[in-house]
Protein backbone atom coordinates (compact mmCIF):
# COMPACT_ATOMS: atom_id res chain seq x y z
CA UNK A 1 0.00 0.00 0.00
CA UNK A 2 2.98 1.91 0.89
CA UNK A 3 4.19 2.15 -2.88
CA UNK A 4 0.72 3.38 -4.17
CA UNK A 5 0.77 6.38 -2.20
CA UNK A 6 4.19 7.62 -3.96
CA UNK A 7 2.76 6.50 -7.53
CA UNK A 8 -0.23 8.42 -7.16
CA UNK A 9 1.69 11.29 -5.79
CA UNK A 10 3.78 11.18 -8.72
CA UNK A 11 0.89 10.30 -11.40
CA UNK A 12 -0.85 13.68 -10.05
CA UNK A 13 2.06 15.67 -9.89
CA UNK A 14 2.80 14.70 -13.94
CA UNK A 15 -1.04 15.45 -14.56
CA UNK A 16 -0.66 18.53 -13.09
CA UNK A 17 2.15 19.43 -15.19
CA UNK A 18 0.68 18.26 -18.28
CA UNK A 19 -2.16 20.10 -17.96
CA UNK A 20 -0.20 23.37 -17.21
CA UNK A 21 2.03 22.43 -20.79
CA UNK A 22 -1.38 22.27 -22.30
CA UNK A 23 -3.00 25.13 -21.17
CA UNK A 24 0.37 27.00 -22.26
CA UNK A 25 0.69 25.66 -25.42
CA UNK A 26 -2.96 26.33 -26.70
CA UNK A 27 -2.51 30.41 -25.55
CA UNK A 28 0.18 30.43 -28.25
CA UNK A 29 -1.67 28.57 -30.55
CA UNK A 30 -4.66 31.12 -30.24
CA UNK A 31 -4.68 33.64 -33.35
CA UNK A 32 -3.92 36.86 -32.11
CA UNK A 33 -5.73 39.86 -33.26
CA UNK A 34 -4.58 41.42 -36.07
CA UNK A 35 -3.14 45.17 -35.29
CA UNK A 36 -5.42 47.96 -36.32
CA UNK A 37 -4.23 48.68 -39.98
CA UNK A 38 -3.28 52.04 -40.02
CA UNK A 39 -5.01 54.66 -42.35
CA UNK A 40 -3.33 54.58 -46.03
CA UNK A 41 -1.89 58.17 -46.94
CA UNK A 42 -3.82 59.81 -49.29
CA UNK A 43 -2.39 61.33 -52.71
CA UNK A 44 0.57 63.53 -52.53
CA UNK A 45 0.93 65.91 -55.88
CA UNK A 46 3.61 68.58 -56.98
CA UNK A 47 2.91 71.40 -59.04
CA UNK A 48 -1.09 69.91 -59.10
CA UNK A 49 -3.73 71.66 -61.14
CA UNK A 50 -7.36 70.78 -60.68
CA UNK A 51 -9.53 71.37 -62.99
CA UNK A 52 -14.06 71.08 -62.30
CA UNK A 53 -16.62 71.63 -64.68
CA UNK A 54 -20.21 72.07 -64.52
CA UNK A 55 -23.10 69.53 -65.85
CA UNK A 56 -22.42 70.72 -69.12
CA UNK A 57 -18.50 70.61 -69.28
CA UNK A 58 -17.74 74.31 -69.38
CA UNK A 59 -14.36 74.73 -66.86
CA UNK A 60 -15.81 76.20 -63.51
CA UNK A 61 -12.53 76.35 -61.77
CA UNK A 62 -9.04 75.59 -62.06
CA UNK A 63 -7.00 75.01 -58.56
CA UNK A 64 -3.13 75.59 -59.14
CA UNK A 65 -0.79 74.43 -56.14
CA UNK A 66 3.22 73.94 -55.94
CA UNK A 67 2.01 70.86 -53.71
CA UNK A 68 -1.44 68.92 -53.25
CA UNK A 69 -1.65 66.70 -50.34
CA UNK A 70 -4.68 64.12 -49.57
CA UNK A 71 -6.08 63.55 -45.69
CA UNK A 72 -8.06 60.91 -46.05
CA UNK A 73 -8.88 60.89 -42.35
CA UNK A 74 -10.17 64.44 -42.04
CA UNK A 75 -12.09 64.01 -45.51
CA UNK A 76 -9.68 66.97 -46.93
CA UNK A 77 -7.08 67.90 -49.90
CA UNK A 78 -4.66 70.65 -48.37
CA UNK A 79 -2.96 72.77 -51.10
CA UNK A 80 0.32 75.03 -50.71
CA UNK A 81 1.17 78.30 -52.46
CA UNK A 82 -2.51 78.14 -54.25
CA UNK A 83 -3.18 79.77 -57.38
CA UNK A 84 -7.65 79.83 -57.83
CA UNK A 85 -9.18 81.04 -61.33
CA UNK A 86 -12.87 80.84 -60.72
CA UNK A 87 -14.94 81.43 -63.59
CA UNK A 88 -18.45 81.53 -62.44
CA UNK A 89 -19.88 82.41 -65.73
CA UNK A 90 -18.38 83.73 -69.11
CA UNK A 91 -16.54 87.11 -68.95
CA UNK A 92 -16.61 86.85 -65.36
CA UNK A 93 -13.42 85.51 -64.36
CA UNK A 94 -11.71 85.73 -60.74
CA UNK A 95 -8.50 85.03 -59.74
CA UNK A 96 -7.57 84.35 -55.63
CA UNK A 97 -3.88 83.30 -54.80
CA UNK A 98 -2.54 82.00 -50.86
CA UNK A 99 0.14 80.47 -49.31
CA UNK A 100 -2.29 77.54 -48.28
CA UNK A 101 -5.45 76.52 -48.79
CA UNK A 102 -8.02 73.26 -48.75
CA UNK A 103 -10.49 71.22 -50.46
CA UNK A 104 -13.29 69.91 -48.36
CA UNK A 105 -14.92 66.19 -49.38
CA UNK A 106 -17.36 67.05 -51.72
CA UNK A 107 -15.16 69.65 -53.52
CA UNK A 108 -18.05 72.52 -53.35
CA UNK A 109 -16.04 74.96 -51.42
CA UNK A 110 -12.10 76.15 -51.49
CA UNK A 111 -11.01 77.76 -48.62
CA UNK A 112 -7.82 79.95 -48.94
CA UNK A 113 -5.57 80.87 -45.73
CA UNK A 114 -2.73 83.19 -45.35
CA UNK A 115 -2.00 86.71 -47.63
CA UNK A 116 -5.10 85.32 -49.44
CA UNK A 117 -5.78 87.89 -52.55
CA UNK A 118 -8.67 88.72 -54.78
CA UNK A 119 -8.77 90.37 -57.81
CA UNK A 120 -11.36 90.39 -61.32
CA UNK A 121 -9.17 88.02 -63.67
CA UNK A 122 -9.43 91.10 -66.37
CA UNK A 123 -7.88 93.40 -64.11
CA UNK A 124 -4.21 94.08 -64.34
CA UNK A 125 -2.99 94.11 -60.37
CA UNK A 126 -1.35 97.70 -61.35
CA UNK A 127 -4.58 99.18 -61.95
CA UNK A 128 -7.72 96.63 -60.67
CA UNK A 129 -8.87 96.34 -57.42
CA UNK A 130 -7.14 93.85 -54.90
CA UNK A 131 -9.01 92.22 -52.06
CA UNK A 132 -6.68 91.43 -48.75
CA UNK A 133 -7.28 89.11 -45.76
CA UNK A 134 -6.02 85.91 -44.25
CA UNK A 135 -9.16 83.82 -45.00
CA UNK A 136 -11.60 83.01 -47.67
CA UNK A 137 -14.11 80.69 -48.06
CA UNK A 138 -15.08 80.34 -51.78
CA UNK A 139 -18.99 78.82 -51.89
CA UNK A 140 -19.05 77.20 -55.42
CA UNK A 141 -22.85 76.63 -55.27
CA UNK A 142 -23.54 80.12 -54.18
CA UNK A 143 -20.69 81.99 -56.19
CA UNK A 144 -19.97 83.62 -53.21
CA UNK A 145 -16.48 84.79 -51.48
CA UNK A 146 -16.72 84.92 -47.86
CA UNK A 147 -14.64 86.03 -44.68
CA UNK A 148 -15.01 87.44 -41.36
CA UNK A 149 -11.69 88.64 -40.91
CA UNK A 150 -9.74 91.74 -41.44
CA UNK A 151 -9.81 92.96 -45.48
CA UNK A 152 -8.11 95.54 -47.32
CA UNK A 153 -9.39 96.71 -50.97
CA UNK A 154 -6.62 98.45 -52.41
CA UNK A 155 -6.77 100.08 -56.19
CA UNK A 156 -4.05 102.55 -56.35
CA UNK A 157 -3.65 105.09 -54.71
CA UNK A 158 -6.61 104.34 -52.41
CA UNK A 159 -7.34 101.99 -49.99
CA UNK A 160 -10.16 100.77 -47.99
CA UNK A 161 -10.36 98.37 -44.69
CA UNK A 162 -12.74 97.00 -43.30
CA UNK A 163 -13.91 93.46 -41.22
CA UNK A 164 -15.96 90.94 -42.66
CA UNK A 165 -16.72 90.68 -46.92
CA UNK A 166 -19.42 88.72 -48.86
CA UNK A 167 -18.70 88.96 -52.48
CA UNK A 168 -21.08 87.71 -54.82
CA UNK A 169 -18.59 87.20 -58.08
CA UNK A 170 -21.50 85.99 -60.56
CA UNK A 171 -23.13 89.36 -60.09
CA UNK A 172 -19.77 90.68 -59.49
CA UNK A 173 -20.96 92.94 -56.13
CA UNK A 174 -19.27 93.12 -52.63
CA UNK A 175 -20.59 94.17 -49.37
CA UNK A 176 -18.34 94.72 -46.20
CA UNK A 177 -19.78 93.47 -43.29
CA UNK A 178 -18.71 96.28 -40.61
CA UNK A 179 -17.14 99.70 -39.94
CA UNK A 180 -15.14 100.85 -42.82
CA UNK A 181 -12.26 103.48 -43.19
CA UNK A 182 -10.93 104.17 -46.21
CA UNK A 183 -8.01 106.66 -47.38
CA UNK A 184 -8.09 108.25 -50.17
CA UNK A 185 -4.78 111.09 -50.81
CA UNK A 186 -5.45 114.08 -53.09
Amino acid sequence: MRIRGPIAFLFLIGLAGGSWWLANRSSDLRTVAPAAVPDQPGYYLRSAILDQTDTSGRRTLTASAERATQDPAAGVVRLEQLVVDYFPQPGRDWVMTSAAGSLPAGGRVVKLEGDVRLRAAAAAEATGAIVHTEHLSLDLDSNLATTADPVRIELAPYALDARGLRADLKRETLTLESTVNGKFPR
